[in-house]
């Protein structure tokens, strides 16, 4: 195995990893595995105190469509302050809510809760991609994004998993009804431990803005002729932004809900619902993993394209069939090739923008795949509540097949023309 991490050059560019940029990774991996946690039961969590489906996609799409908002508003400001001390000060607002989220069962905590953690949300997201970018050349970068999925992912089925035990564990330890809200509460106490640790792998990074070796870094990966059509920054924002909205419009509809779909429709216990969540991050990190050197041999905008095409096939499966070996098997397929994508198009689009431009790319991203998304997670609540638990499915697999003609469509040529402008 070490001799094809050595042929493919992937050991080579791991190696070339900065200490800021292993600092962050490191921080990533451990605030994912608080998010597995909160992702396996947090939804669960809602509705065993009382709370319909309705309320629960409402908060969602509350913290998304601030998350979107934000995501506009904060580009600018992370330019101005620098990319650390926003990565400090999202970290501090989201442990400051989570607080309150678990120990206070209010519905107005939940709602004021949603849109701190979409602002906290949107501050990392802004920063750490041009972050990560401006801490790699375009050599290691895509391995760079890949090995961060990697890593968070793990770290997040490890968190999955666990928190699918926890609400048992804490029903036999305090003598609490299985299942019930009080033994989920304890249970997210996993949730507030690694948000407080993972702001001290940031403290520790040395932010730094060398002009000079910043403008060569965009001659060198990422020239301004580089556009799939030269007109400009916001016609490029805007290419890149419709299949984004689309992915996120789909995601919207079913990848928040899907704890409540396993344990709700299907009525699964809580530790397989948990075991199958991480498992799903698993596969996921496993894609994350390939995805680098695949792009490699057929190019980035190929590898996207033909990783979401081939997900969509499961996502019908799962809307046709109503069996639950079924639908835990192309739910875990379907995963891995769509988000697999992920690190590719994510270095994809690092390369196409100079470094000034990087974090108002960024925002513009966070935003068209946050304000869609907020929208159909509005839709999805009723549609459960009403017994349509297949339905959004469909409906994700509608936006999923459009984004993906769409993205080949736009950038199936730009990277041809990005690398022979690289190479003269």
């Amino acid at each position: 195995m070490a001799s094809v991490f050595e042929r493919s050059g992937y050991l080579q560019r791991i190696r070339l990893f900065s200490p800021n940029a292993k600092k962050l990774i490191l921080s990533n991996t451990i605030g994912s595995f608080g998010w597995g946690v909160q992702s396996a039961i947090f939804n669960i969590y809602l509705l065993t105190l009382g709370y319909s489906n309705t309320f629960l996609g409402g908060v969602m799409g509350l913290g998304a469509f601030s998350m979107a908002i934000c995501s506009l508003l904060v580009g600018p400001f992370v330019a101005r302050v620098g990319t650390k001390n926003a990565l400090i000060l999202g970290s501090l607002i989201h442990l400051t809510i989570s607080i309150p989220r678990v120990l206070t069962p209010f519905p107005e905590i939940f709602v004021v809760g949603a849109v701190l953690s979409g602002i906290s949300s949107a501050m990392g997201n802004v920063a750490f991609a041009p972050f990560i970018a401006k801490s790699s050349t375009s050599y290691e970068r895509t391995h760079l994004f890949g090995t961060n999925a990697l890593l968070a992912i793990l770290s997040n089925f490890a968190g999955s998993t666990l928190a699918g035990f926890l609400p048992g564990w804490a029903s036999l330890v305090f003598l609490l009804p299985i299942d019930s809200a009080p033994s989920f509460q304890l249970a997210l106490i996993g949730w507030i431990l690694p948000i407080i640790l993972n702001i001290i792998p940031i403290l520790a990074i040395r932010e730094f803005e060398d002009l000079a070796a910043t403008e060569t870094l965009d001659k060198a990966a990422s020239p301004r002729s580089s556009a799939p059509e030269p007109k400009g920054r916001k016609e490029l924002f805007i290419l890149f932004a419709i299949p984004t909205a689309l992915i996120g419009l789909g995601a919207g509809f079913v990848v928040p809900f899907l704890s409540v779909f396993f344990w709700d429709f299907y009525d699964l216990p809580t530790p397989l619902v948990g075991f199958i969540q991480g498992l799903g991050q698993l596969t996921v990190a496993t894609g994350s993993f390939i995805s680098p050197g695949l792009s490699t041999r057929l190019g980035k905008v190929r590898t996207v394209v033909l990783c979401q095409t081939l997900s969509l096939p499961f996502l019908f499966l799962i809307a046709v069939l109503v069996n639950p070996v079924v639908a835990i098997a192309c739910f875990l397929l379907r995963g891995a090739l769509m988000n697999m994508t992920g690190p590719v198009d994510s270095g994809f689009k690092m390369e196409m923008v100079p470094h000034r431009w990087r974090a108002y790319l960024t925002s513009v991203n966070s935003f068209a795949w946050n304000f869609p998304w907020a929208i159909s997670t509005q839709i999805t609540g009723p549609l459960f509540d009403a017994d349509l638990y297949l339905l959004p499915f469909w409906f994700t697999l509608a936006c999923y097949s459009a984004s993906t003609v769409l993205y080949a469509v736009f950038f199936r040529s730009s990277e041809k023309r990005l690398a022979e402008e690289l190479a003269s």
